[in-house]
């Protein structure tokens, strides 16, 4: 009998130590396949990185030689602004879409020291607004409460203050140019919709020179230059270009807006047809993985300037 239990011991013995190996061996395939997955998505993370880096470095070259080669303007058919669809690189692919800032409207042209400019500018954001069919009852006071927003020029308070200081948290009027246009979204009456509407058209930076590129402005822009400016007209002006200067000249096959865009215009005074300030959006794919880049290019001849950059 002792014998017997001592047989029965030994097995039971060998049973739980099967268990134990057959557990260890488990858990060490199991943790060996979870260090090689995350090491590989890790290699795929910063190959994407990279790659969508190097759709950046592409965009900026692409720039720079549309300056040396093809300086006098800036337009829609030219190479920099055709969007590439996704290019085979190694392993992975690249898609690579700029879009020209300048042909947008400078929210903070509102905050300028020159009242020229400031009135200019108040007036084709309220008629933009109208455009978009924006409530009528908001938009004064929208475009008011963003002048008050960015205007670094007074020295008097906010007439939002309050309101800012009720909201949770609480937050105090800038009185300082946006940073991001994300920041309109801060501004009194700015809901999200309204935001949505808005957000394709406008911008945060422009050029003191050639403010709104006549070239790459969309059809609501260019509507909302002049009040007399119908879509027709709009519509018209967008069919004729390139425009090679911002003389109104060009404009001689929509003769209603020869004379409309006259010297005591803003349609006359904030045109250009050349361009400074582009966002690039750099999308790369290595496998499953995907990464984006915007970033923020300014180009003052052929020098080009990497201002600002995200990833996602």
């Amino acid at each position: 009998m002792p014998f017997r239990n001592e047989q029965g011991i030994a097995l039971l013995l060998t049973l739980v130590i099967l268990v134990l190996l057959t557990a260890i061996i488990v858990e060490f395939d199991y943790g060996a396949k979870v260090n090689l997955i995350t090491a590989g998505n890790f290699r795929d993370e910063v190959q994407a990185i990279y790659l969508a880096k190097s759709g950046v470095a592409a965009a900026r070259a692409a720039l720079k030689d549309d300056a040396l080669h093809h300086g006098a303007y800036d337009a829609l058919t030219e190479l920099w602004a055709q969007p590439i669809p996704a290019y085979p690189v190694g392993e992975g692919a690249v898609s690579i879409e700029i879009t020209d800032e300048s042909g947008k409207i400078d929210i903070n042209r509102l905050g300028n020291k020159d009242p020229t400019v400031r009135n200019d500018t108040q007036a084709i954001l309220i008629r933009l607004l109208e455009v978009l069919e924006v409530d009528r009852n908001m938009i004064e006071p929208i475009v008011q409460a963003a002048q008050n927003w960015v205007d670094s020029n007074s020295i008097q308070d906010c007439p939002e203050e309050f309101y800012y200081e009720q909201q949770t948290p609480p937050y105090r009027c800038k009185k300082a140019f946006m940073d991001t246009l994300s920041e309109l979204l801060l501004v009194r009456g700015v809901t999200p919709e309204i935001y949505k509407k808005i957000q394709p058209y406008v911008t945060t930076v422009s050029s003191p020179f050639h403010p709104i590129n006549v070239n790459t402005a969309e059809l609501p822009i260019i509507e909302a230059l002049d009040e007399n400016i119908n879509a027709d007209i709009a519509a018209c002006i967008q069919d004729r270009r390139p425009y090679e200067n911002s003389s109104m000249s060009d404009f001689f096959g929509c003769g209603q807006a020869v004379g409309i865009c006259n010297m005591t215009s803003p349609c006359r005074r904030q045109i250009g047809v050349l361009s400074s300030y582009f966002s690039v959006k750099s999308h790369a794919t290595i496998h499953d993985t995907e990464k984006i880049i915007t970033a923020l290019i300014k180009r003052q001849g052929s020098t080009t300037n990497l201002l600002s950059w995200q990833v996602e």
